[in-house]
This record gives C-alpha cells, sequence and structure tokens, in this order.
C-alpha cells in the first residue's frame, strides 16, 4: 500500500506528534508543492518531521502540474488537485483531511483514508497506546478539526476513552 498524503492530515498528525506512524502503517509520499503547504509559523518544525519521519518527498512535474491546473473541480485547490491527479495515474491510495478531495476521489474510484484509519490502524496494530489515540481526537477537537460523531463516539468506546469531547 503507498500513501500519497494532503497537507490537511499531516497536519492534523503534527498537531499530535503523531507524523512518525503514517510511515509505519504503510509506505507514505507527499508531493513537494502539497508539503509547502505544513510550512507555518504555528508548526515550526513540521516540515522537519514529516522528511525525518521517512514520508517521500516527490517532485512535481511539469506534465503533472498541466493536467492539475486543467482538472474541473471547482472546490480543489490547486494542491488537492495535484494530490489527486497523481493518485490517479501511480494506483495511490489517497490520504486526505478534506472533504472536497475526498469526494473527488470517491466519484473517481480513487481510495483513500483520512484520520480515523489512522486512528483505528494505529490501535489495531499496537503501535500507539489507546491513551495517547484518545489524546489525539481530544486535540483534533480542541483545534476544530470536523469528524464524524458516530464514528468518535465508536473509536472513543474502542479506546475506552470516555464520552466524545472528554480526555
Amino acid at each position: 500500500m503507498i500513501l500519497i498524503s494532503d497537507a490537511s492530515i499531516l497536519i492534523d498528525l503534527g498537531f499530535v506528534d503523531g507524523i512518525d506512524v503514517l510511515p509505519k502503517l504503510g509506505t507514505c509520499e507527499v508531493l513537494d508543492l502539497v508539503l509547502m503547504e505544513c510550512e507555518h509559523e504555528s508548526q515550526p518544525g513540521l516540515v522537519a518531521s514529516i522528511k525525518q519521519s521517512g514520508i517521500s518527498v516527490i517532485p512535481v512535474s511539469d506534465d503533472l502540474l498541466k493536467e492539475a491546473n486543467s482538472l474541473q473541480a471547482k472546490l480543489l485547490s490547486l494542491q488537492d488537485k495535484l494530490t489527486f491527479c497523481y493518485a490517479a495515474n501511480t494506483n495511490r491510495i489517497v490520504f486526505a483531511g478534506d472533504r472536497p478531495l475526498r469526494d473527488k476521489c470517491q466519484e473517481a474510484g480513487i481510495e483513500f483514508k483520512g484520520a480515523i484509519w489512522v486512528v483505528e490502524e494505529a490501535h489495531r496494530r499496537g503501535l500507539v497506546q489507546p491513551t495517547e489515540l484518545c489524546r489525539w481526537l481530544t486535540m483534533w477537537l480542541s483545534v476544530g478539526r470536523r469528524l464524524p460523531l458516530k464514528e468518535l463516539d465508536r473509536l472513543y468506546h474502542l479506546l475506552k476513552c470516555g464520552k466524545v469531547g472528554k480526555g
């Protein structure tokens, strides 16, 4: 399994110091222009963490840029279009937090994963302790990350965190 990540999911994992889990779940890549979106003063070490984690940084080719620019998808940023086109061309699984990108993948029959999947897999494989995963969920809620309440309830029960919104 090879994942191609969008920026939002990397930013979310950066908030909880969970970047290093991704390469343990499968080969993970990020496009260089997408990685640039992760450069922000609120997370000054995020890009370095991504590079150090073993996530491969893939340079965007001129052809990919042209293809992404010609893609008709109003709600997608250029970076999301690049991620989508790259996944379509290379048979990657899109790792995304943005609903429009996930919707576009679903429409095109491209497999995608998100934050819920990371928590489930990290738990199933014993990569991260349940108490730490509960902290991740609580942290994401506190920074305004929208996750489906039904799925959160299920994860809180699985991990024995308590109720949604509580640590």
